[in-house]
């Protein structure tokens, strides 16, 4: 063929970064969440995407990113295509480019992993379902094993590899779990490893419950006395361990319409979607009681991120600067997407910005902070090496040389 769907691009307004979204998937996953993989788009070829996503970044960044994500749906469906688009994205400077897949390709051509390392591809995020093969096809509709040779290919190759599985009560749960993170430990012990809840608010079939924090508290234990790099996190996101939650996201069509879309507007896409096979009304129910439980996200995070960075702080501050990025909101006042600064020894959050106070005027000061000068505006968040600082110490919290901050304005999103 040679030719995929694109449903749109994604923007980061954090970074110059784009996702790919292609539609179509070789999957039927009972609590599928994502409208790609029943198709729609724009049909194109590898050449026609990079010049779209091309000019999109243009517009948008007045220059192409050196990082990418290609997801879906399933995007190693069409092999040509998606070693042309890969190739075609390091001539154009990309650097880092991760693949989100369900692995089951990889699996079954032999080569299909050689190539896309040789193509250019760094990282792979593999979803697996299930480690039983009869979960796995009563979940997916195809046999798990295809999916296991993958990721073991992808172990022994010099992609860099995160596994991915979704908590489901009384289907995928912490007897499931354990036995993936013995099959990820035996290929190799520091094989980064997440564990999703399930949402069934917008699932295809509401084929279980949420899980509560307790259970996901027990799956993280359970895998972590096999994988020290096992991570409780989101779906739907890139970077490790995990990143500020998006409020909004910056979506290019292939026609090149521009949207901010924030997650009312995500919810009406997949609720048009279930609308087929179920009345509307019981999914705006379901979400109207549902909605996005943000605490909830806060404290699975927290589950295994606090714990990682106890011990960062235990071994002692680095020697490197502090990278300090800020948000679109705030491009206007500092010109800049980032700011690296100098500290002698460890300081905290709240020092970091009478730093920026300093750099930037007291107008810095008067559109981040409170009146009274003690916190952070509730338009704001600010996060630490990817963890929110609401969940450590807030301003009081601990920097260190080599740190990253993130300070993510709820208008501007990421």
């Amino acid at each position: 063929m040679g030719k995929r769907s694109l449903q749109y691009f994604t923007l980061s307004e954090i970074e110059p970064r784009v996702w790919f979204m292609l539609t179509g998937c070789n999957f039927c996953c009972k609590g599928c969440f994502r409208p790609a993989r029943d198709g729609g788009g724009i049909l194109l070829s590898a050449e026609e995407t990079i010049e779209r996503m091309e000019r999109a970044c243009l517009n948008y960044y007045a220059k192409v990113p050196s990082e990418a994500m290609i997801t879906g749906g399933e995007p190693t469906l069409d092999k040509a295509y998606l070693l042309r688009l890969l190739t075609g994205l390091r001539e154009k400077g990309f650097e880092k480019i991760v693949l989100m897949t369900n692995g089951y390709e990889l699996g079954v051509d032999g080569d299909y992993v050689h190539e896309l390392e040789e193509a250019g591809l760094t990282e792979a995020h593999v979803d697996l379902k299930a480690f039983s093969e009869d979960i796995h096809r009563w979940y997916t509709g195809k046999s798990n094993k295809p999916v296991l040779r993958a990721i073991e290919r992808l172990n022994a190759s010099r992609i860099e590899l995160l596994v991915q599985t979704i908590y489901m009560p009384g289907i995928v749960d912490d007897a499931e779990i354990e036995k993936i993170a013995k099959f990820l430990a035996s290929l190799n012990k520091n094989t980064r490893y997440r564990i999703n809840p399930f949402a069934p608010t917008f699932a295809y079939e509401k084929v279980t419950r949420r899980p509560t924090l307790k259970e996901m508290e027990r799956a993280y234990e359970v895998t972590s006395k096999y994988l020290p790099n096992a991570i409780i996190s989101r779906s739907c996101y890139r970077e490790y361990p995990t990143p500020p939650p998006q409020k909004t996201w910056i979506t290019v069509y292939p026609n090149l319409e521009v949207r901010r879309r924030g997650m009312k507007d995500q919810a009406e896409e997949r609720l048009s979607w279930l609308s087929r096979i179920r009345p509307r009304e019981s999914v705006v129910g379901d979400w109207k009681r549902e909605e996005w439980d943000f605490k909830l996200r806060h404290r699975l995070v927290g589950i295994s991120e606090a714990k990682k960075y106890v011990v960062k702080e235990e071994k002692g501050s680095g020697s490197g600067p502090v990278k300090v990025k800020f948000p679109l909101a705030l491009h206007g006042l500092t010109k800049t997407r980032e700011i690296e600064l100098d500290f002698d020894g460890s300081t905290t959050i709240g020092a970091v910005l009478d730093r920026l106070v300093e750099e930037y005027g007291e107008e810095f000061r008067e559109k981040i902070m409170d009146q009274g000068n003690i916190n952070i505006k509730r338009s704001f968040n600010v996060y630490l090496n990817g963890m929110n600082i609401k969940n450590v110490q807030d301003i009081k919290t601990e920097v260190h040389g080599n740190d990253e901050i993130i300070i993510l304005s709820w208008v501007s999103g990421g």
